[in-house]
């Protein structure tokens, strides 16, 4: 297998190597995967369904360092902001009505991830998880936009959607490591962490099977749906892969590692917006690093 210059780069950035942005920037140019993540979707940007594939194609250039310094990537990026942003948080509707937690933790995480210097901005998206985002069962939500109720069986009903819970405390995490914890936000994150681990990170409370099937599929990165691999790192940024509610996710994973020692994708996402890091079902590069460095902790064994 071939190592597309993006994926070395990932690496070194991982390793703390220094790398100027002129050479960053000349290895994201030669990379192929990045060529790829670049071309505009096929969908109309001003529609829901072309939102999404923006924001899909964002969230996969966020896994490769350096991309936020293209202008393309800024281009888009502020596209998003500006059809996203509503004064509460992020809707793909750019309505109030239409705000859904998963998406609205998304576009967040990736202002985050991508250096985004608009601080008011990224605390709408925050504060709205911070006072609407339950993580914890049989919760009032006290938002009252109505696709958060209606659309895709409900986000925050009894029982709050998983991925978002999971999307919401991954970008709490990744605002504190930027912007540093408060009261508020470190109780909160606590209740998401301990919400992850009561369902021993990939099941339901009520029969002890996975909540989706797709949540024990590999795939990277990650679209609005989580799988074991997300929700392991995440636990992992948080000290908690210990927690002896992760054993049966690390067992697994472990289970999935191919004879030649790689891992494989198991699925691919929307083709029309969606591009693959690693051909499906075929050895890894990009998964196999990723769950290599959960491999690394000493739970693992």
């Amino acid at each position: 297998m071939d190592k597309d210059s993006a994926f070395t780069l990932k690496k070194a950035y991982d390793k703390d190597d220094k790398v100027s942005i002129k050479k960053a920037q000349n290895m994201l140019e030669s990379s192929e995967l990045v060529s790829k993540l670049l071309t505009d979707p096929k969908q109309k940007p001003h529609t829901f369904v072309g939102l999404r594939a923006l924001e899909w194609r964002l969230l996969e250039l966020c896994e490769v360092p350096y991309t936020h310094t293209l202008d393309k990537v800024q281009n888009w990026l502020e596209f998003l902001v500006n059809r996203t942003s509503i004064s509460e948080g992020f809707s793909l509707t750019g309505e109030r009505n239409g705000l859904l937690a998963c998406h609205n933790a998304i576009i967040t995480n990736i202002l985050l991830k991508m250096g985004y210097d608009d601080k008011d901005k990224i605390d709408t998206g925050i504060n709205w998880i911070l006072d609407y985002q339950n993580v914890e069962r049989d919760r009032e939500c006290k938002w009252t936009g109505v696709d958060l109720f209606t659309k895709w069986g409900g986000c925050m009903k009894k029982t709050p959607c998983f991925y978002g819970v999971v999307k919401s405390v991954k970008t709490l995490t990744e605002y504190k490591e930027r912007f540093g914890g408060s009261k508020k936000l470190d109780d909160k994150l606590h209740n998401g962490l301990e919400y992850i681990l009561i369902h021993r990170v990939f099941k339901k409370l009520s029969d002890d099977k996975p909540i989706e099937p797709s949540i024990i599929e590999n795939f990277y990165p990650y679209p609005y749906k989580t799988n074991i691999i997300e929700t392991l790192s995440l636990l992992k940024v948080n000290g908690l892969l210990s927690d002896r509610r992760c054993k049966e996710a690390i067992g697994i994973l472990k289970q999935k590692k191919r004879p030649d020692g790689f891992w494989q994708a198991d699925t691919s996402f929307m083709k029309t917006a969606w591009v693959d890091f690693d051909e499906p079902k075929k050895p890894g590069l990009w998964i196999s690093y990723i769950i290599s460095e959960l491999t690394k902790d000493k739970y693992w064994t």
